[in-house]
């Protein structure tokens, strides 16, 4: 998926849940609990931005078991120990660090505005109906949580615009959107890598995409994948104590390009 799309999935989401936050304020009224739905949003919508910076290696949980079934050919199971005497790690994670603390800073704002605005949407749900029906005192309860919906509507859409904001201003502090994923532990198979997180396990098929550029870093004992869009660039990097063996393996999946021909008469990338 393109950044474009990915941009243009984001926003769609984004409405739609506010459309359904809404509706769900209205007919909850002001109270606690919609206090607590609230956080709820702010979290989806993180949830939601962080689509933004996913991997676009085309990896997926359910290619998992195919994967496994193959012929195994290379395995590492503990990658952490390897990469923390990677002393370079930390100049690759610098614009990605970077980006994480601008969108940090949307999230603080963004709280910011629902504190100081919050005391404030009752107030704008009796100006729209004064405005629609030019009273509000004796307005059936539809129409008095139609005030409340599209109160709530442009509170929240308030929230968007100030997100969207920051995220564009974030973009336009960086050369390129990164993604640089590092799984704790990988398998290589005949059919693709299995990579496991933290928290999820995903698996890339083979044969890999040809705009997919591989490199061997023999000295800082990894390999990695990379793909590169028009405002993104995604790395999948796999530390392990025998780089060049794995390279070899992947290399047999890959799809040749101008940029690992290159790269193979350099050397070792850096």
């Amino acid at each position: 998926m393109s950044y474009m799309e990915k941009m243009g999935r984001m926003v769609a989401l984004n409405q739609l849940y506010i459309l359904i936050y809404s509706a769900l304020a209205a007919l909850i009224g002001i109270n606690v609990y919609l206090f607590l739905l609230i956080f709820v949003f702010i979290a989806i919508s993180m949830i939601i931005q962080s689509m933004l910076t996913s991997s676009s290696l085309n990896e997926k949980s359910s290619y998992v078991q195919d994967i496994l079934s193959g012929k195994k050919l290379f395995h590492e199971d503990n990658t952490r120990a390897i990469q923390s005497k990677d002393t370079m790690i930390y100049l690759d994670l610098q614009e990605q660090t970077k980006f994480s603390l601008y969108t940090m800073l949307g999230v603080l704002i963004g709280l910011a505005y629902f504190f100081a605005l919050w005391d404030y949407v009752p107030h704008l749900a009796k100006f729209l109906l004064l405005k629609m029906y030019g009273e509000t005192l004796s307005l059936p309860s539809i129409d008095v949580r139609l005030g409340l919906f599209l109160a709530f509507l442009i509170y929240f859409e308030g929230y968007f615009v100030i997100n969207q904001g920051i995220i564009m201003w974030s973009l336009s502090r960086v050369k390129k959107l990164p993604a640089l994923n590092v799984p704790t532990s990988y398998i290589v198979t005949d059919k693709g890598i299995v990579i496991k997180g933290i928290v999820t396990t995903k698996g890339i098929r083979f044969p890999l995409p040809p705009d997919v550029g591989l490199a061997l870093n023999k000295e800082r004992r990894f390999v990695e994948l990379t793909r590169e869009g028009r405002r993104t660039v995604t790395k999948l990097r796999l530390y392990t104590k025998n780089p060049e063996k794995l390279y070899d393996i992947i290399k047999k999946f890959t799809a040749p390009t101008d940029r690992d021909a290159q790269q193979g008469d350099k050397g070792p990338s850096s």
